[in-house]
């Protein structure tokens, strides 16, 4: 009903996850949904000048060391001409979920739970690894969204428990479900000059993590809630090992194997310190109007990228603001909320390539009651529209986390001891140089149906 306000607006399971401190207040019953999100994405690059690009004498390059030795390249770009065509995430594709929630008094006042499930349909859980820098190069050679693309395609699982203190106080605590995946592939090579023949196994293991969430909610008097809420960390986590074993193969002391590891993080969701309030306003002929405002603190400074790494230009804590209302008359609700989110990515004028967007959102609802051969229902109806506020960056060559020099210009010829005349000034394959621009529009919409319980 009031998506953006949901941790003081909720009216079903949702708060099992927004503020579980809510459960006892609310009526109980069984909610399902249907929403559908149309993202429209956007990401512009940049002309490159075909200066910029790396020559297949790359192939040849050394550079010397600090004490005059010649040494490889510390990295080890491809020539240009062989990469992919570079590529951006625009458009998006039509998405749709279905959420179920709960909410059941087990001890009416003092115990009560809440569930609430949402899966996409079509793909139940995407999960894509990317680089952030040149190294994407060796891969996509693109630029995506940070925040969106697969975290649209991943379930949700959330439960929670509620009751009241006293007359006054309400306390709530629950969880959301995360995946750990574990997997370790042994593999081996008889011929390391033919790798398409190999033998491997795979053992893997999916377990289940928990993102334990709290919650408060103070009523003053009777019209007046403070809600306080605090969400830990959550995300989805794969690790890997991969032991190769080669036919023939000198290994170190002590080792059987060449032991290859990874690990991915999908979904990463910071610590969330949350308050806010809502007033109702009754009038005389029955008719109320709440209206609520709510600020969260969001900890994105300490936030895990898709490939396990931190990034280097640490990402900025948040505060996000959102505002409702909600009109009731008889058995009919409207609701209204705006919000806004500002990006927690500094400006990825450097090496990094994160892209997501300052963003403003609005929401509007309608709920009415109704019954269906002799059963009392509540149907709802939704929308909301999200606007990414456009951005431009262009890359610096200098300075702290500067785009990399992928072709130095002291580079030689290891066979003649000749430089390259091509390796002179800035030469990349960083997908995001010289420069991109982004913005976009999220639109959705979702019904409902309430059955009592």
């Amino acid at each position: 009903m009031n998506p953006l306000t949901s941790r003081l607006m909720a009216t079903g399971g949702e708060a099992a996850y927004f503020a579980p401190s809510l459960l006892p207040h609310l009526e109980e019953g069984m909610t399902f949904g249907i929403f559908v999100l149309a993202p429209s994405l956007d990401i512009a690059l940049s002309k490159r000048q075909s200066s910029m690009d790396i020559s297949e004498n790359i192939y040849k390059a050394w550079t010397r060391g600090t004490n005059g030795s010649a040494q490889p390249l510390a990295t080890r770009p491809l020539p240009t001409s062989l990469l992919n065509d570079r590529t951006t995430e625009s458009g998006g594709a039509l998405g749709s979920y279905l959420s179920v929630g709960l909410v059941k008094h087990f001890v009416p006042k003092y115990l009560s739970l809440g569930m609430l499930m949402a899966l996409p349909l079509g793909t139940f859980q995407q999960q894509t690894a990317r680089f952030a820098d040149e190294r994407e190069q060796y891969f996509s050679n693109g630029l995506s969204y940070e925040l969106y693309g697969d975290r649209l395609n991943m379930m949700t699982i959330s439960g929670g428990l509620g009751g009241q203190v006293t007359d006054w106080l309400s306390w709530g605590a629950g969880f959301t479900l995360g995946l750990s995946t574990s997997t370790i592939n042994p593999v081996y090579v008889p011929n390391a000059a033919n790798q398409r023949e190999i033998l491997i196994t795979s053992d893997t293991s999916v377990n289940t993590s928990m993102a334990p969430h709290f919650s408060l909610t103070v009523n003053p008097s009777k019209n007046v809630l403070i809600s306080a809420t605090i969400h830990t960390v959550a995300k989805t986590e794969t690790t890997g090992t991969n032991r190769l074993k080669f036919w023939t193969y000198d290994y170190p002391e002590g080792e059987d194997a060449v032991v290859q590891k990874f690990r991915f993080v999908n979904g990463w969701e910071p610590v969330t310190i949350g308050t806010g309030s809502r007033v109702t306003f009754p009038f005389d002929s029955g008719d109320t109007l709440m209206v609520a405002a709510d600020l969260r603190w969001r900890a994105w400074s300490g936030y895990t990228d898709r490939v396990g790494g931190r990034p280097t230009d640490t990402w900025n804590d948040t505060f996000n603001a959102s505002l409702g209302l909600r009109y009731q008359s008889g058995d009919l609700a409207v609701s209204l909320d705006a919000a806004w989110t500002p990006s927690p990515i500094p400006r990825q004028t450097g090496r990094e390539n994160y892209i997501d967007n300052d963003r403003i959102g609005m929401a509007a609802g309608i709920e009415a009651d109704f019954e269906l051969l002799g059963v009392k229902l509540r149907g709802g109806l939704g929308i909301q529209l999200h606007r990414l506020l456009p951005q431009s960056v262009v890359k610096r060559t200098d300075g702290p986390n500067a785009v990399v020099d992928e072709f130095p210009d002291d580079a030689f010829d290891i066979l003649s001891g000749e430089s390259f005349p091509e390796a002179a000034g800035l030469q990349t394959n960083n997908p995001g140089y010289p420069g991109f621009s982004s913005s976009g529009w999220l639109l959705g919409a979702g019904l409902s149906l309430k059955v009592d319980l």
